[in-house]
């Protein structure tokens, strides 16, 4: 019964991880734009904090709009980049169990 469980789970995890970029493609920033923050840092001091905007700009980027990305949060540069190795780093060590 447990291989069974773990040759269905690496499917669904690899469709579940496919699926996430997919679906913050399609997630309209401007909406976010609109809406309060959740930060902590900013909603207690009235500053941003270096990770404000990094949601907003990771959709960005997800969204080839790599400008209004290095707009919300510079760090993205490396954010993104570490994020897509990570993303990629898993699936694959998923597709070689």
């Amino acid at each position: 019964m447990y291989l069974i469980l773990l040759r269905v789970a690496a499917p669904v995890k690899i469709l579940l991880l496919a699926a996430l970029p997919v679906c913050l493609y399609f997630i309209p920033v401007d909406k976010m734009n609109e809406e309060h923050t959740i930060c902590l840092f900013k909603n207690l001091t009235g500053h941003e904090c270096w990770g404000c905007g990094i949601t907003r700009a990771t959709i960005s980027a997800i969204q080839f709009d790599f400008t209004a990305a290095f707009q919300y949060n510079k760090l993205i540069v490396a954010v993104f980049p570490l994020l897509v190795y990570v993303w990629g780093k898993t699936i694959f060590k998923i597709l070689n169990k």
